[in-house]
């Protein structure tokens, strides 16, 4: 009943924010095949939109990862370069991004959109701060929960409970990735509660 409900919700999510067409923003470097996807999630986030972002599939230990460019450590937010990696490892024992549902890699980008928003927000010092954070189990889990806290406020909670939803419930991923989702990220079930909290959804 609960996954109705959602699927109800997230319906009306999609269509109210889609009516309104727009294109993929001039900076972003995306290859085409996220044209929609990406087109859909710019036209609610206009502080990022003129930001540098740039796309490469390569091996990494998780399905992708949004971080600024070595050199964008030392320029101001509005100089800076970053560099969304998508995984293409044939071999990963996670998700490769190609095989996740439509709804849940909206709510995968959003979270790493949510990064870019997050590190603009800071200086030099802000962003050495964060790569210190994801030293420590504690650290990580404090990072990534206020970047998820952002996407739902941002207006995406519901694509990203479908993601979480999806590792953590539907996917084959293998048992280590799956403890290493629950114990950094938020729980399917703390962004419904969530949620609760904004009055976008009661809680059944």
């Amino acid at each position: 009943m609960r996954r109705i409900v959602i699927a109800l919700f997230l319906l009306i999510a999609w269509f109210s924010n889609s009516s309104v067409k727009g294109q993929t923003p001039e900076n972003w470097d995306f290859p085409e095949k996220y044209d929609s996807l990406v087109v859909f999630l710019a036209d609610s986030l206009d502080d990022i939109r003129d930001v540098n972002i740039k796309v490469k599939e390569k091996r990494i230990g998780t399905t992708m990862a949004m971080r600024p460019s070595f050199f964008s450590f030392f320029k101001k937010p509005e100089k800076r370069t970053y560099v969304l990696c998508i995984n293409n490892k044939a071999d990963f024992s996670g998700v490769l991004f190609r095989d996740v549902p439509h709804e849940a890699r909206v709510g995968l980008l959003a979270h790493e959109l949510m990064h870019v928003r997050d590190y603009q927000s800071r200086g030099f010092g802000g962003l050495v701060e964060r790569g210190w954070q994801y030293l420590s189990k504690r650290g990580k889990h404090k990072f990534e929960h206020e970047i998820d806290q952002m996407v739902i406020d941002a207006g995406f909670g519901f694509f990203l409970y479908y993601w979480s939803s999806y590792v953590l419930d539907e996917s084959d991923v293998d048992e280590k990735y799956r403890e290493f989702k629950r114990r950094v990220y938020m729980k399917p079930k703390t962004i419904l509660s969530e949620l609760n909290k904004l009055g976008e959804l009661e809680v059944m």
